[in-house]
């Protein structure tokens, strides 16, 4: 980084300047205008600026041939009380700006200038000799803050530099050197603790897809009558790590350091793995972000696979993408012969607004809204609107987080079919469901109830499926 950007590297520096420049104007109340410069051999650079010296921020002068310079070489203050004339080498700049007298304070770390700070005014003759002497006893303030600023940026550039080398040292020779790297994490850890957080979670998030921590279980969703039959499975990811932490939280870290989506694509390949372990009649669901769900590298996962036995649940509706590039997915994955889900659904406008967009195949009522239902009657007339949207646009409904006989009962009393929840059968290791396959056999294809197709009629509008009357046929 060059010197003409220090003044705006980062916010720490930057508002360092600005108070100074603003204490400054308070003190000299004639200013309307202060910059400070520094410099770097035979140039001046200004960093900073505020009022009518704002403007020529990034402005660089001779330290030997004016003002500027006299006062930095000096030591002395100089004052200008005619800016614009004939004498002054700034005078077009000083006019444009419509500046009449300036004060030149030279700024010095023992014997050494380090630059001045300059202040402006639109009236001739503006500065006083008590403006003068109220500078001379501040000078010494503004040129240790202005140095160790300068010190903190420089040192923190060099900070970057070691680190960004030890890094890729690290990558060739893992053990080449162990001194530098610690040496530049210190420096790091004290001068920049987000770079060093945001690092320490990349570096977690690719061992756990480089070692296979992500492991797979599988939570059944069966359909509610007395019949008790197994329509699909949903593969949930688990972390088998430390720090012990539920799963949302891994995919949100993951996401805040730009690897969300590396993360889900790689849970997502995990949870295929499961679709040939399962009967034949059994769907597998697998969920997707936002920026997973439009990504094209999920079409080409779903191309190494029977994607006809495939659910593509869409998550975090309230950050969702915008609606052409939502509907281009959905004709995508459909044109796979994916199914599409939209999760969470009944809790805020955001997942309504989703089901408008992508007119799913499965609506999920999320869990906050299975909570309670028995015993509330706005949670229970929700889910019964959302059964009959359902049906209006065949799609079926399926309940999360049922924990209880209550709940269940009274979702089957507004209509809803399928569930899932710790009450029907908790997540586990496929190994763990075979007996639970055995005494719940997976639903037939056959079956009457699913035997239903979707409208010959129905239109298809931008790729999406509208069906005003028609069941959905088997989600198995």
């Amino acid at each position: 980084m060059g010197v003409g950007q220090i003044g705006w590297k980062a916010g720490g520096p930057e508002s360092i300047f600005e108070r100074l420049m603003g204490e400054t104007m308070e003190l000299v109340p004639a200013a309307d205008g202060v910059a400070i410069e520094i410099a770097k051999g035979d140039i001046l650079y200004q960093i900073a600026g505020s009022g009518r010296l704002c403007r020529p921020a990034d402005r660089r002068v001779s330290v030997s041939r004016t003002t500027s310079g006299q006062a930095m070489r000096s030591g002395v203050i100089q004052i200008c009380h005619e800016a614009t004339s004939a004498a002054n080498p700034s005078k077009a700049l000083w006019a444009e700006l419509g500046i009449n007298s300036m004060i030149y304070v030279p700024l010095l770390r023992g014997r050494e200038g380090i630059g001045v700070l300059l202040l402006a005014s639109s009236l001739p003759h503006a500065f006083s000799p008590k403006d003068v002497l109220q500078l001379s006893g501040v000078a010494d303030f503004v040129a240790s803050v202005t140095g160790a600023v300068l010190d903190f940026i420089d040192v923190t550039e060099q900070a970057e530099i070691a680190t960004t080398r030890g890094q890729l040292a690290s990558q060739v020779t893992p053990d080449a050197c162990p001194f530098a790297l610690a040496r530049s994490a210190f420096i790091t850890k004290v001068l920049q603790p987000e770079t060093q957080r945001r690092a320490s979670t990349r570096r977690r998030i690719e061992k756990v897809m480089r070692t296979g921590a992500l492991t797979m279980v599988a939570q059944p969703i069966m359909s509610l009558d007395a019949n008790r039959q197994i329509v699909e499975v949903e593969a949930l990811a688990r972390f088998n790590t430390t720090p012990s932490r539920a799963p949302d939280y891994w995919f949100h870290e993951a996401s805040s350091v730009g690897l969300g989506v590396a993360l889900e694509l790689f849970a997502i390949r995990r949870g295929l793995e499961l679709l040939t372990r399962l009967p034949d009649s059994v769907s597998l669901a697998i969920n997707a972000g936002p920026a997973t769900f439009v990504s094209d590298e999920l079409g080409e996962i779903l191309g190494t696979v029977d994607a006809t036995r495939v659910i593509v649940e869409l998550t975090e509706h309230t950050d969702i993408v915008d609606s052409p590039q939502l509907q281009g997915a959905c004709r995508n994955l459909r044109g796979l012969g994916c199914r599409i889900a939209i999760d969470d659904t009944g809790t805020g406008f955001a997942s309504l607004a989703v089901v408008l967009q992508v007119a799913p195949d499965i609506i999920k009522i999320d869990r906050e809204l299975t909570r309670g239902i028995d015993t509330h009657p706005v949670r229970r007339a929700l889910a019964s609107a959302l059964v009959t949207f359902g049906n209006e646009i065949g799609a079926e409904v399926v309940a999360e987080g049922i924990e209880t006989i209550e709940q269940l009962n009274t979702l089957v009393d507004v209509g809803v079919r399928y569930g899932q929840g710790f009450y029907l059968a908790r997540p586990a290791p496929l190994a763990e469901l075979d007996q639970l396959f055995a005494t719940l056999r997976p639903w037939h294809r056959g079956h009457a109830r699913f035997e239903r197709e979707r409208s010959p009629d129905a239109p298809v509008i931008d790729g999406q499926r509208q069906s005003p009357h028609a069941k959905n046929p088997s989600m198995g």
